[in-house]
C-alpha cells in the first residue's frame, strides 16, 4: 500500500524555479529534500510541449521541452498512483537532538517512525531529532553533507577516528552566537559557520569537469536557505505569430501532441511497420489516412518555410514587433492583443487637468491590452557557489542531468494576461544624452562587470533599461494596491534597445492552467485606469519611506547594482523580476536636480514648451 505521506504536492510553476532540479525543498513532513536530477525522472511518461520550435531557435535550444511528470491518487483503499513523480531524497542526512545537541547519521534507517512521525533521541531518551540545516557546496555545482568530524578535529593534534555508528559530536551555539561543532570523545571544536575544506570526491562533476578527477576543490559550509547554495538558471519567451496562431481543432495541432508517434512513422524502416504506426496514429488523431499524409506533406513545409526567418537570440524584438502590430486573431489563438493607442491618445487630448498629468501621459505612445499570452518556461540548469570563487569569475551552470547528455530539458507553458505600453523612444534619446545620467549608469556597469553575477544578454545597464526596469517594479507593486494582485503573481519583460528604437514594458500575470487569469489586468489597460495607474508610479518613484536615505545611497543590493531602490520602494518579490532584482534606481525617474540628472516630467515639459 503506497502512502500518501511520501508524497509531497509542489506547484508546477515552481519546478523550473526554486523547486528545480537540484534544489534543497521542504517537504509536506517537514523534512529538507534534494530534488534528483532529470536522470531519475520518468521522461517516457510526460508531455512534449507544441509550437515551440521558434522558441527554441531564439533560446538557442536543440533539446526536447517537456513538462515535468504530474501525478495523482485514486480515491481507492490502495490509493494507486497515476501518472509519474519527481525524485527526491532527505539532505542533510544529519539530525541533531534537540535536547543533548548530539549529531546522528541518517537515523531514519534504523527507526521504526513513519515518515510523519517525530524521531525520537535514542542517547537522552527525552529529545527529539530535527534536521541539520547546514551542507556544503562547490563553485562547479557539488552539493555535499558537511563531513563533521573532518570539521571538528582539522585544526586539532588529537586523533580522533570517526565513527558515524555511534554519536559522539554536537553541534551548539558558542561565544557571540556563533556556530560550533565539538567532539565528546577528545574535546576538539571549531566554528564552522562559512568555514571552508577541500576535498576530491566530488561525485556530481567528475563527467562535467573531467579536468579536476584528479584535484581537490574547495567547499564552503552555508546554511541551505543560503541563495548561494542553489541559484535556477531558466530562460522566458512568448509565444507569438505565427506558432501562437495554431488552430487547436486542427490535424496540424494534434500532430503536435503526438509528435513522438509522428517521428516514430518517420523513422519506420519497414514498411508493415510503418503501416502499423499509421493505423494507431489514425486512430488515435481520428482522421483519415489521406488526411494524415496531407497534414504530414503540410507540417514539413510549413517548418521548412519558417526556419530561415529565425534568428536565434532576437527573441525580444520578435515579440516587441507582434506586439505593437495589430492583428486579427481567431478565438483559440495563444496571443491576442487589443490596440488602445488611439483611444488612449485622444484621451489625453480630451484631459482637462493640470498639464503636468498631461505632459507625462504623453511619455506613453502605444498601449495595448494583453488578453491572452502564452509563456514557455525551460529550466537550462543551476549553480552553486563557494567563496573561493573570485569576484570577475562567471560561476559554472550544470545541466538539468548534471552531465548535458539528455535530449530534453523540463519546461513549463503559462497562459495569462497583461498589459504593454511603450514610452517614446525619440523623446528618450535627449533624455538618455545627459552625461550625468550616463556616468551614474556607467558605475553601476563597471560593478556588474568586476562581479560573479550572471544575468540574460538584454541586461545592459544603459540609462534606459534601469529607467525603464525601475517603472515596471513601481507599476508592479502599484498594481498590488490599486488591482488587488500580490505582487508576486505578476511578472515583467523589458524591451530595451536604442538600436531598434525599443523601449516598452510588458507586466503580466500567468498560471500554469489554460483558462489563464480572470481579465483584472487586461481592464486595467482602460485609457482612464491607466492613466491614472502610470501617475501613481511616477508619484511614488518621487519618494520612499527610508528616503533620504535610500535616494542618497551609493550602492544597494547584490554586488552594489541598484543605487536609490530598496525593499520601501523599488523591489519586488523574486518570482516577479528577470534580473535578480538589480539595475534599479528611481533617479532616473524621478531625476536629481543637485546633480544635473532631469526627471522624465522635465524632459516631456521641456518638449511641449
Amino acid at each position: 500500500m503506497i502512502d500518501k505521506n511520501w508524497f509531497t504536492p509542489v506547484r508546477f510553476s515552481h519546478l523550473t524555479s526554486h523547486a528545480a532540479v537540484g534544489s534543497i525543498v521542504r517537504d509536506q513532513n517537514d523534512w529538507l529534500m534534494n530534488v534528483k536530477d532529470t536522470r531519475f525522472w520518468s521522461a517516457q511518461k510526460m508531455t512534449q510541449l507544441y509550437a515551440v520550435e521558434r522558441v527554441k531557435q531564439h533560446l538557442r535550444i536543440h533539446q526536447r521541452l517537456l513538462l515535468p511528470p504530474t501525478a495523482e491518487f485514486d480515491d481507492s483503499k490502495n490509493l494507486k498512483i497515476h501518472g509519474a513523480t519527481i525524485p527526491t531524497e532527505r539532505f542533510p542526512s544529519w539530525m541533531k537532538c534537540n535536547r543533548c545537541d548530539l549529531l546522528f547519521f541518517e537515523p531514519w534507517c534504523t527507526s521504526e517512525a513513519a515518515i510523519d512521525e517525530q524521531i525520537n533521541c535514542n542517547k537522552c531518551k527525552s529529545g527529539n531529532l530535527e534536521q541539520l540545516t547546514w551542507c556544503a557546496t562547490s563553485s562547479f555545482g557539488d552539493l555535499v553533507n558537511v563531513p563533521w568530524h573532518l570539521i571538528c578535529h582539522r585544526n586539532s593534534k588529537k586523533r580522533c577516528v570517526p565513527d558515524r555508528e555511534n554519536s559522539y559530536l554536537k553541534v551548539v551555539s558558542g561565544q557571540r552566537g556563533k556556530q560550533i561543532v565539538k567532539c565528546e570523545k577528545c574535546k576538539s571544536q571549531a566554528v564552522f559557520e562559512q568555514a571552508d575544506f577541500k576535498l576530491n570526491n566530488h561525485f556530481q562533476i567528475k563527467q562535467k569537469f573531467p579536468s579536476l578527477l584528479e584535484s581537490e576543490i574547495t567547499y564552503t559550509i552555508m546554511e541551505v536557505n543560503d541563495p548561494r547554495v542553489y541559484t535556477p538558471q531558466n530562460a522566458q519567451a512568448l509565444v507569438i505569430p505565427p506558432e501562437s496562431n495554431i488552430d487547436k481543432n486542427s490535424l496540424e495541432y494534434k500532430l503536435e501532441l503526438n509528435s513522438q508517434l509522428i517521428n516514430d512513422i518517420k523513422n519506420a524502416t519497414r514498411n508493415l511497420q510503418r503501416k502499423k504506426l499509421i493505423k494507431r496514429a489514425i486512430s488515435a488523431l481520428h482522421c483519415t489516412e489521406s488526411e494524415l499524409m496531407a497534414a504530414l506533406k503540410n507540417k514539413v513545409t510549413t517548418t521548412t518555410s519558417l526556419e530561415p526567418e529565425i534568428v536565434a537570440g532576437d527573441m525580444l524584438g520578435d515579440e516587441y514587433l507582434a506586439l505593437i502590430t495589430p492583428e486579427d486573431f481567431h478565438e483559440s489563438a495563444d496571443f491576442r492583443t487589443q490596440h488602445m493607442t488611439s483611444d488612449w491618445l485622444k484621451y489625453i487630448d480630451e484631459l482637462q487637468e493640470a498639464s503636468e498629468l498631461q505632459s507625462s501621459a504623453r511619455l506613453v505612445d502605444r498601449l495595448v491590452a494583453v488578453d491572452r499570452l502564452r509563456v514557455i518556461e525551460v529550466l537550462k540548469g543551476f549553480s552553486r557557489a563557494a567563496s573561493d570563487i573570485e569576484a570577475h569569475q562567471p560561476i559554472p551552470v550544470l545541466p538539468p542531468d548534471l552531465v548535458n547528455e539528455a535530449d530534453w530539458l523540463p519546461a513549463i507553458e503559462l497562459f495569462g494576461e497583461g498589459i504593454f505600453f511603450t514610452l517614446d523612444a525619440e523623446k528618450l534619446k535627449e533624455w538618455e544624452s545627459t552625461q550625468a545620467l550616463r556616468q551614474r549608469a556607467n558605475e553601476i556597469e563597471q560593478r556588474y562587470q568586476d562581479s560573479n553575477m550572471l544575468l540574460p544578454d538584454d541586461a545592459t545597464p544603459s540609462p534606459r533599461f534601469i529607467m525603464l526596469h525601475t517603472l515596471a517594479h513601481i507599476l508592479i507593486r502599484e498594481l498590488e494596491s490599486t488591482a488587488g494582485y500580490p505582487a508576486a503573481s505578476l511578472q515583467e519583460r523589458i524591451y530595451c534597445s536604442s538600436s531598434d528604437n525599443m523601449a516598452g514594458i510588458l507586466i503580466y500575470t500567468a498560471v500554469a492552467d489554460v483558462a489563464g487569469s480572470l481579465g483584472g489586468i487586461v481592464d486595467l489597460a482602460r485609457p482612464d485606469k491607466f492613466m491614472r495607474l502610470f501617475d501613481a508610479a511616477l508619484r511614488q518613484a518621487d519618494w520612499c519611506s527610508l528616503d533620504p536615505v535610500c535616494g542618497e545611497m551609493e550602492g544597494q543590493g547584490p554586488s552594489w547594482l541598484n543605487r536609490a531602490a530598496c525593499h520601501a520602494c523599488a523591489l519586488v518579490p523574486d518570482t516577479s523580476c528577470s534580473y535578480n532584482n538589480v539595475f534599479l534606481d528611481r533617479v532616473f525617474i524621478k531625476g536629481n536636480s543637485a546633480s544635473g540628472i532631469p526627471s522624465l516630467r522635465d524632459v516631456m515639459r521641456n518638449i511641449d514648451g
